[in-house]
Order: C-alpha cells, then structure tokens, then sequence
C-alpha cells in the first residue's frame, strides 16, 4: 500500500475526535446520536463500574491483537460475552443472550487454538457472505440461513435451560426418577406444569397416551430443539400414533430427517389440508391445541397466523415460532403463500419497535429487549446504532465482535462524516465504525495509549473490502493513529525509542504493523512518523519533531530542525528571557532513570534549552558512523558554528569578554585579524552571502557582541592600577578590531535589519570608536 493512501488531506473531520469524555451526552458526535439522546432521549452517565468495565474489553481487545498477531483463533463472542456477566447492569443478561445468539450463528469454538482446528471460526470468515448486497445470490441466501437457525438454535438451548433449572428446582412435582435423559426431562417438566395447571386454558382437553401427554411432550421436545428425539418418541409408538393419526409419525420423521426442517412438497400440501381441515370443522375445545401447534411447526402451516394463541406463551416462545417458521430459499421458485424468511421476521421486529421501543417508551432497560430482538433477526447495523446511545461501551464491543467475523457493513468516507448509521447505494445500513472506535477512545487514550492503538487498530479489519473500499479503511485507521500519535505526544510508547549503540526499540504501533496494512518498517517509518513529525515541525513543537525525525532515521531533518531552533534561540537580544523549547512529555520517573541509563533518544530530546538538545543529538550522530553518514555536511558544519555562536553570547552574558572574544575568532565569520586591512574585511563581507540563513542571520547580532566585548575588554585593560606596554597593544588591537567590524558592518549594510545596524552604531560609540 502507498503512502498515498494515509494522510489527512480526505479526512474532512477529525477520526478520533477531541479529547474528553463520550459518556458525556454532548460530546456524543454523531448527529444522528445526538437527535435520539435529546430532551426525553437516553444518556449515558459516567460511573466508576462504567470505567472497570472499559478496562476489562481493554485487555480482551489487547488479548484479540495479540492473538491475530500470532495467528491464533480467538473466540471473541465468549470472551466479550464473559465481561458483560461480570458487569452487574440490568441488562447485562439481555447483553450476555445476544452474545450467546451471536456464537449460535458463527458456530464459535472456544476450543479452538489455530486457524487449522475443526471447527475453528476465522476472522472475517462470513464476510464474503454477508457483504454480497444480492438479495438473491447464493451467498446471501446462505448467510440469511445461518442467522435463522442460529437465532433458532439459542432459543430452543434457552428454553432448555430454563426447563433443567426449572425441575432442579422442584424436584419432588417433577419425579424426574432414574437416569435422567432429554426426553425424561421434558416429560418432567409437562408434569410439573400440568401440576400447576398452566399449559392451557380450563375446559381444555390434552390427548393422553399411557402417562404422558403425547402432543404436549412432542410440542415441548420441539421447543428444546430435540427433534430427532421427538422422532424416536413417536416412532417408539408408531402403532399407537397410528390409530391417533395415522399420518403423523410420516410428518415428524421426514421433518427430523431434513437437514432444512423442511417437508417434500407432496406431504406439505398433505399437512396443510388437514391443518386447515381440522381448523375449519372441529368443534371448539375438541383437538388438542398442542396437536395443532405441532402441526403448524412441523408443517409451517398457515403463515398469516403466527402464533399460538391457544396455548401459553412468553415472548422468547413467540419469538422463537417466528424463527422455527421461517425459512430461506430463492424466492423465484417459492410458492407465494409459504415465503416467509428473514426478512419478513425483520419486518416483524421492526413493527415491534414502532410499537413499543419508540423514542422515551423503553421503560428502564427495556432498550435491551428490542437490541436483543435486532440481533437475532441479524439487524446488526441497526442494532449497533439503537444500543449506542444508551450503552455505547457496550454497543462498540458488539460492533467490534460483529466485524471481527465479518457480520458488519461499515461506512466510507464517501458518505456523511456526521451520522453512525447511514444507507449505501442499495440502501443497505452500514455503520461508522473507523470514528466509533476513534470516538470511544476519548474515555482513556491519554491514560492507557496503547489501549487505544489496539482499538483503531481494528479499523483495519475491514481493509479486506474489495476495491477503493478496503484502501479508505486502511487510511481512515492510518489517519487515526496519526491523530493519536499528535495528540497525546506518547512517541517513545507508540513509536518506539533508539538506543544511542542504535538498537531500534519498537513501539505500540510498531508492534502491531502486521494488523495495520502496512508491509514493511520502512513504509511504517513513511507514512505514520515522518508526517506526525512533519505536523509537529510545522506546529512549533521541536523536541517532538527532532525525536520523531530521528525515529524515522531522517537524521540530516533532525539537525536543520536543530539549527533554526538554535538559530532562533541566539536571535534573543542579550538580557532577555531565552528561548525555551516544549520539552518532551515526561515519563514516570523510574522510566526516565532507565532511559538515561541505557541512553534512550527519549531521554536525549527530554530537555527544554535548544542548546543541550543540539549538543545531546550531535554529540550521538558524531559518535556513530550509522548516523553521521546521513546528514549533510553543510548541516553539520553549520550545527557546530551555531553551537559556537551560542556559547559565546553565553561567555557575553556572564561578562567573559576575552572569552568570548576567543570563541568569536574560532568561528572565521568576522574580520576580527584583518589589522584595519580592507582586502581582508572584503573577503569577509564577500563570504556573507555563503553563509547559511541559520547562521547569517544572527551575523549582526554576533557583530554586537563582538563589539561590546572589545569596548568591555579595553575598560578591563585600562582599569587596572599598572598600565605597562602591553596591556596599551592589546588596547590598541582591540580598538583597531572594532573600527575593522564597523567597516565590515558596513559593507554589509542592506543586509542586515535597519535595527541591528542602529544598534552597531550605539554599541560602536560605546566602545570608544
């Protein structure tokens, strides 16, 4: 992938947001968010349980990079669903179910270890299915099916449950007795119901056969998902069910022996006739209401009517009819009448919505239920976007397991910045999920920056999208972790560290490039730290762009940017406060101990004089021929002589008049030995215009100092309380070497600023010239 693909130029809005809080309702950012959390909406409060329970998806996430890092399975949907067990929320249990539909659908395996294991589910694996936005295609079909039985098979294992937990807890009315087995539990718990007579309304009659209640007992093994041992129940009894109906055991056996749950097109017509048959001509109270319901979940009878009405039932039993009707196939070879898949379920939960979950009638946690709802119709989109203004670190964490296996359509920068949940071309809901994730990490990214390296890391998951698409992923997660990177200023945690022997340490981002799209450490180096250092310079912030240069190994940047700083750190007149860098962010204080010990660049950048740091970095590119090799001559040279320019008006400011007299003469810029010879000040007014813009531009006020040096110089000499011979020459050249800079001065004139040139003259007088 090129470097043209990451950078801030398509990104119109921010990836990750300001810093602060989404718990706070008004820093929700996307507008459509903000509409449903306005007056009479939902909010999100902050709460320290709020706050343990981010740290705990933290270390999953952490734990979810590491193992694709290392290519191992990891079973995402029981690890996520483990942190909303422990969360202690009212709708913490409504949370762990749609996880538990979710794995029923993927078919997780917790047992898993490598993408090779049976039974293993890989990451993206459903993407190809769930992507395909036609309707008809094989693909889609095939997705549409595993949701269906997916949500079906977690709400006959639900049912299940609650049947076991049930007669656990009333052993004596059950009287499971001996070895208890699927159908001696069933049979139990029609028992146990039949005590307390709840399975029908009074005046009901329920066919017997010996001691159980035959179509009851069959009823509720269907409702289990125990359909072979239905089966086997009536086939057990075939001579019995025979003389009660002389079709059925045919009916059931076909059923269980479909892989669809589905009848052959002659016995489908033949259930549907006596269904409606019987429906039609028996007297009221006179068929056993659990015969018809078999009937109507064996045969899909009658899809108008979708319920159960004669027999008791709860939601979960309402909605897992809804589910055990419903079927995918192509709907070209169907028969009107019996088209009932996925879609119309979805209509159903849509109405449900409408009706009970508008805006502020969800009761207290009852926006639980209807997300719940959307999850099993596979509503994942719509879902993600519902839950997040009530519980966004929960609706993040579904839409993060929900991409990992590829069961999320996800927004391009093509569409509007400001919305969670928008339509594509075929009017199919796609999530904003690069500036959720961006978003969610305001809660803690500048307390825990490698956490949210880990969660815009996942951006990336969808850089599989065929076409422009998976490029736009790949630069919205590139653009994050630029922002980040910016923002927090953690440099040596995100973009690792070099030791001054040159060993690279790498850092949070560094670590993770096989997750981010990027091939190699010197594409890495291109198109995250080399920008961020290049926003840094632009921004003034240059202990943050010579450590990012370095890191990038641009060595020969790290001394230009060193240079005008220095440059502009000498430009302060004598007697004014100096120039004092924004040094580096600090570090814990035994991690600043460390680094200075082993000589981390970190350590090396932590200081706030330009002077230190010029010396600190040349003193290490000087020592080490990997570096020293890289940067140009003429930068390095001129880093010296501005080094040398700097201790002078040091030695100037201190009143060290021959000493920096002495350091001045090193630097071969003035005419400070030409003894009033003006082929020498020429030479030296000539070779002005050689001189780099860093140092020429602090020539005059080096031709100040040297001034004032000589005039302080002479008093010095003249003030002692023995004048002999010499101390009258040394006077004397140091008078000759003013007259000499003033001449220069001079020449030079349009060349230096109109205020420096006053000054020279004032500086000039004052020494007696």
């Amino acid at each position: 992938m090129g470097g043209s693909v990451f950078g801030a130029a398509a990104m119109q809005k921010s990836v990750i947001g300001t810093p602060g809080s989404v718990s706070n309702a008004n820093g929700m950012l996307f507008a459509d968010v903000t509409d449903k959390a306005g007056s009479g909406g939902p909010s999100v409060q902050d709460s320290p349980l709020l706050r343990d329970k981010e740290g705990k998806y933290a270390e999953k996430v952490q734990k979810l990079n590491e193992a694709r890092i290392q290519e191992r399975v990891y079973p995402v949907l029981q690890e996520f669903a483990s942190v909303e067990a422990q969360a202690g929320e009212d709708t913490a249990g409504q949370y762990a179910d749609a996880y538990k539909a979710l794995i029923e659908m993927v078919k997780e395996n917790p047992q898993a270890v490598n993408a090779s294991d049976k039974d293993a589910v890989k990451e993206r694996q459903f993407a190809n299915w769930y992507l395909d936005q036609m309707p008809n295609s094989p693909k889609a079909i095939k997705i549409r099916k595993q949701i269906i039985e997916g949500s079906r098979r977690f709400l006959e294992k639900q049912f299940y449950q609650s049947l076991e937990s049930l007669i656990s807890r009333n052993p004596r009315e059950a009287n499971i007795g001996g070895v208890p087995t699927t159908i001696s539990k069933v049979r139990a718990y029609v028992r146990l119901r039949a005590s307390r007579k709840d399975l029908v309304q009074e005046n009901t009659d329920l066919q017997m056969l010996g001691e159980d209640y035959c179509w009851v007992l069959i009823f509720y093994l269907l409702r289990s998902g125990l359909v072979k041992d239905a089966a086997e129940y009536v086939a057990g009894n075939a001579n019995a069910f025979k003389s009660i109906d002389r079709n059925f055991v045919t009916y059931i056996t076909n059923y269980a022996g479909s892989t669809e749950r589905r009848l052959p097109r002659a016995l489908q017509d033949r259930i549907n006739s006596e269904y409606q048959q019987r429906s039609r001509i028996a007297p009221e109270h006179s068929i056993d209401p659990f015969r018809m319901a078999c009937y109507k979940v064996i045969g899909r009878c009658d899809l108008r009517q979708r319920s159960l009405d004669s027999i008791g039932q709860g939601v979960e039993d309402w909605i897992w009819l809804q589910f055990s009707l419903a079927r995918e196939v192509n709907r070209v070879e169907e028969v009107a009448a019996e088209v009932f898949g996925l879609e119309e379920v979805r209509d159903v939960i849509r109405e449900i919505g409408q009706r009970h979950f508008s805006k502020g009638a969800e009761g207290s946690g009852g926006f639980g239920t209807y997300f719940f709802l959307q999850i099993l119709g596979g509503m994942f989109e719509q879902a993600i976007s519902y839950l997040y203004p009530y519980a966004y670190v929960a609706a993040v964490h579904f839409a993060i397991a929900l991409d990992f296996y590829g069961l999320l359509r996800v927004a391009d920068l093509t569409v509007s910045e400001s919305d969670l949940l928008t339509f594509n071309t075929k009017q199919l809901p796609q999530i904003s999920f690069g500036r959720m994730l961006g978003y969610y990490t305001r809660d803690f990214r500048s307390a825990n920056v490698e956490a949210a390296v880990d969660y815009l890391t996942l951006i990336c998951l969808n850089s599989d999208l065929p076409g422009q698409g998976g490029k736009m992923q790949a630069s919205l997660c590139h653009e994050a972790l630029r922002e980040l990177v910016l923002e927090t200023r953690e440099f040596a945690k995100l973009l690792g560290d070099v030791r001054s022997d040159g060993m690279r340490i790498k850092g949070a981002i560094e670590q993770r490039l096989k997750l981010i799209n990027l091939a190699n450490q010197e594409e890495f180096l291109k198109t995250v730290t080399i920008q961020a250092a290049s926003v840094a310079d632009d921004n003034g912030r240059t202990t943050d762009a010579v450590l990012l240069y370095h890191l990038a190994e641009d060595y020969d940047n790290v001394i230009v940017i060193i240079n005008r700083a220095l440059s502009e750190a000498i430009a302060v007149d004598l007697g004014q406060e100096q120039l004092k860098l924004q040094p580096l962010k600090p570090r814990a204080q035994q991690q600043q101990e460390i680094d200075a010990q082993q000589g981390s660049s970190l350590s090396l950048t932590s200081v706030d004089d330009p002077a230190i740091l010029a010396r600190n970095m040349i003193g290490l590119y000087n020592a080490n021929a990997l570096y020293y090799g890289k940067i140009r001559p003429n930068n390095r040279d001129a880093c010296g002589v501005l080094l040398r320019m700097s201790e002078a008006k040091a030695r100037v400011e201190a009143g060290r008049w021959a000493e920096a007299l002495d350091l001045i003469n090193t630097l071969s810029i003035l005419p400070l030995s030409a003894h009033g010879e003006m082929h020498t000040i020429r030479s030296s007014a000539q070779a002005f215009d050689t001189l780099p813009q860093v140092i020429s531009r602090n020539v005059g006020n080096l031709l100040m100092w040297t001034i004032t040096c000589c005039g302080r110089q002479r008093e010095v000499l003249r003030s002692t309380q023995y004048e002999d011979r010499t101390r009258k020459e040394m006077s004397r050249e140091l008078a000759m070497t003013a007259t000499d800079l003033m001449s220069f001065a001079g020449l030079i004139r349009y060349k230096l600023p109109p205020r420096i040139y006053e000054l020279l003259a004032r500086a000039g007088q004052d020494a007696g010239i």
